[in-house]
Formats: structure tokens, sequence, C-alpha cells
């Protein structure tokens, strides 16, 4: 009996030596980004990074970024130039996440020495787009330039999935476009946009499965400073290819670390403490009655140029105005505060593109195809009959009126519109996202009578009904 009890405990001990040496040897390799046995360091714990991270990573560029660039290059030179930055871009990210699985949690600064080679990619791309405002693919530029801002997940916490959903979306206003206009014509396009909104949508998987709450680093790890040394040598790091400083002014930093997660920057302590001493309405002035646009005097249906408003050193554009046809695009950018730009007799194929412009009004006389305004403050259009759409995008304080038909007004990321419409074009569908402080004003009964102002929703109300999602929108009485 005695001899069987010390035959077990002499097992028992046998068995215990041999777990405790396999976990010494995975502690190891977790240290040394190594994998100890197969999938055996992977499933250590749940917390632990692996190379299986970057590995997958690395399966999506190949699926669909390789791709994407060879594509790029197929339809325009300028555009097969953006998608190698970008594709530069993503592989110093791919660094990154292979200097997470190494090496524990740095700090800011030197985090941000990490990321360096990733922002100084991504500035080309958007420096691309900014330098090819006449291209026929500019709205290609712009699905990559809009959408590029999906590789700041890597600083992004505690939910780094939802903020790339949010540059897809982006980037989607002008794949869409895209696909509109080429599907069924040039399959080149279409698999273009494929490949590319895919990316971004195995991307956000990606991210679900193995960085939820933000990048992984390894707690068990070395120090970053090797992995940031050799993230940002010349001889690893592409962003060096273009020589020299970067093009002035230099588009902003795509991932400026100090605008994430910044202490205070979503801090709700002082609102809910206001709420809960019942402080709500301490701080508003309060609304006379001649304040209220039903009360306002000197009401016009028309757009007006008014008086010269004070224009912030800010807003003006720091680039010399441009006003001209090239090809079938009327370009009109830069303008400050000029209220006399005319565009007298286009073509019904020609599209107006309005860029930068502040202060300004823009008048377009006869038919055109498209209009866009895209980034401007300030600024007014008035236009006759748009045969496509009339588009607006990255604005500040516009307004927009037709005197005759237009089918489609579309509104991205956009505050404080004004939209005018004629009785020819009542029937017009007005898209919105992003948006906010947008009123449509449609006239009244007889000429005589002031135009009614009607608010777009900007709150919505979701249930679950089945299988389904219902929504509407909030009004407020």
């Amino acid at each position: 009996m005695n001899n069987n009890l010390e035959s077990t405990v002499a097992d028992l001990l046998k068995r215990l030596e041999q777990a405790t040496t396999r976990l010494e040897t995975v502690e190891k390799a977790l240290a040394s980004g190594g994998n100890a046995g197969g999938s055996s360091a992977g499933s250590a714990g749940s917390s632990a990074p692996s190379a299986q991270s970057a590995k997958e990573f690395q399966n999506l560029v190949d699926q669909y970024i390789v791709n994407l660039v060879a594509l790029s290059k197929k339809i325009a030179p300028e555009l097969g130039k953006q998608a190698e930055e970008l594709a530069k871009a993503i592989d110093a990210e791919t660094k990154v996440i292979q200097t997470a699985s190494q090496s524990k949690k740095p700090n800011q600064d030197l985090l941000m020495k990490v990321i360096a080679p990733i922002n100084a990619a991504a500035q080309q791309v958007s420096s691309i787009r900014d330098s090819h405002r006449s291209s026929k693919v500019f709205n290609n530029l712009s699905a990559l330039s809009e959408g590029v801002g999906f590789l700041s997940w890597v600083v992004v916490e505690p939910t780094p999935g939802p903020h790339v959903s949010e540059m897809r979306s982006s980037a989607e206003f002008y794949t869409n476009r895209i696909l509109k206009e080429f599907k069924g014509v040039n399959q080149d396009q279409v698999d273009w946009v494929t490949n590319y909104i895919s990316f971004l949508k195995d991307l956000e998987k990606y991210i679900k499965q193995y960085h939820t709450t933000g990048l992984t680093w390894n707690p068990k790890g070395g120090e970053a400073t090797v992995a940031a040394g050799g993230a940002s040598t010349p001889s690893s790091a592409p962003t060096t290819t273009s020589g020299g400083p970067p093009l002035p002014p230099p588009p902003p930093p795509v991932l400026d670390v100090s605008e994430f997660n910044k202490p205070g920057k979503a801090d709700m302590s002082s609102v809910m403490s206001s709420i809960a001493a019942g402080n709500l309405t301490s701080g508003l002035n309060k609304v006379t009655k001649d304040m209220k646009t039903s009360n306002m005097a000197n009401k016009s249906s028309v757009v007006k140029a008014s008086d010269k408003p004070t224009v912030a050193k800010a807003d003006i554009p720091t680039k010399p105005p441009k006003f001209g046809l090239e090809a079938n695009k009327w370009v009109v950018e830069y303008q400050v505060s000029n209220k006399n730009i005319i565009i007298e007799a286009p073509e019904a194929k020609h599209t107006v593109y309005i860029y930068q412009c502040v202060d300004s009004v823009v008048q377009i006389q006869g038919k055109v195809n498209t209009i866009i305004l895209d980034s401007c403050k300030k600024t007014a259009v008035v236009f006759g009959n748009v045969i496509s759409s009339c588009e607006v995008v990255n604005c500040t304080s516009v307004e927009i009126q037709t005197t005759g038909k237009v089918p489609s007004i579309s509104i991205d990321k956009t505050s404080n519109i004004q939209v005018y419409l004629s009785k020819e074009s009542l029937d017009a569908e007005i898209i919105t996202s992003k948006s906010s402080d947008m009123n449509v004003l449609i006239p009244g009964e007889t000429a005589n009578d002031d135009m009614i102002e009607i608010a777009v929703p900007q709150q919505f109300r979701t249930v679950v009904k089945g299988k389904t999602l219902a929504t509407e929108s909030v009004s407020h009485i």
C-alpha cells in the first residue's frame, strides 16, 4: 500500500515538474515574440499577444491591397502612385503590430515615434489627392484619401473597430459615385471598389478578434525602443522615398495620438453635475421675439451677397484663387470675399467644382450636369437647372439655391446649411449624412408669401421589429 502511494506521489511530482518547465518555456517564448510549440503559446492566455495577429493582418493585405495597387496602376498613373503610398503606410502599420507583439506598451512620446512611418506615408496619400483635383479619377483619389484615417485604429481605445467603420463610411461617399458611374461599364473600377471596401470591412472583423479594446501589446515583452527605432530607420521605412521635408503646407497628421484618449476630452462629469443640480439653463441667453426666423425683417426668397463679413485669418486659403474651364469641369477654387463669380452659358455636360472658397457667391447661369461644393465656408451658390445632382461636402455655413430643377441634393459632413428650392424642385431627393443645422426653404402659397423654412431631422429613434430595425426621425415640440 505504501509502495503504491509513494509511486503515485512520485508520478504527480514528475507531472508537476514537467508542467512547470512547459510554462517557463511558454513565458520565454512570449517575451521574445516567438511561438513555443505551435498553438500552445497562443492559447496561454487571451491577453497575451501573438505573432498570429501580425500574420492575419498581412493576409488581409495580400488578399486585397495587392490587387488594389495593381488595379490602381491600371486605371490611372496618379491613382497608382497614391495606392503605392497607401501600401507603404499599411506596411508600416504591419511593423507596428509586430512591434506590439514583442514589446510593452510605450509612453505617448515613444508611441509617436513608433507610428511616425505610418503618418508620413498617410500624409502622402492626402497630398496626392490635393494635387490632382482636375483628375478624371478624382473620386478614386478622394476615396483613398477620405478613408486613410482607418490607419489610426492602432491608437484608438477602447473601441477601434467602430473607428474603422466610420472611415469606411467616409470612403463610401466616393466609392458609391464610382459604382454609379462605372457599374456595367468598367469592371476594373468595380473591382477596385470591391477590394478597397472589402479590406476595410474585414479589417474591422480582424480588430474585433485580435484587438477588441485597442492594439494589444505584450505585457511581458521588452521595451519598444528597439522596435521603434527599426520602424523609423530610413532603411526600413518606405516613407523616405519622397526625400526632403513634406510639401508646404503639410496636411494634418492622420495619427495624432494627442487627440485620442485625451484626458477630459469626452468627460461628461461637469455636464452630469449640472444636470444633477438642476442648472440646465443657467448659461443660456434668452431668445427674444425679434430673434425668431418668423419675425425677422427683410426676409427674401433669394440668396443675397451680404456685406463683407470679417474673415478669420485661419479661414483664408494659402493658395492663389482659381477660376476657369478645364476640359468639361468649371473649377472655382480658393476664392475669398468674391461676390461676383459668374459662370455664363455653360454646357449641359459641364461639371462645376467649387473648392475651399470663403465668403463668396457663385452664380451659374445655365444648365449643368453636376455641382460640387467642397470644403467651403460662408459661401452661396445660385444655379438654374442641374441634370444629375448638387453635392455639398465638408462645408460650414453655406447656402445653395436653385431657380430651376434639380433631381438630387447630397449633403455630407456639413454644418449650418440653407437649401432654397424652387417650385420645380419640390420633388428633389435630399440625402444627408453626418451633417447638422440643415434647413430647407420652399416657396409659399403665392409669389408674395415668405418662403417656408423646414428643419431636416438630425436625431433618430430606432427599435427592433422582429428581425429588422425600424428607424424614424425624432421631433421635439
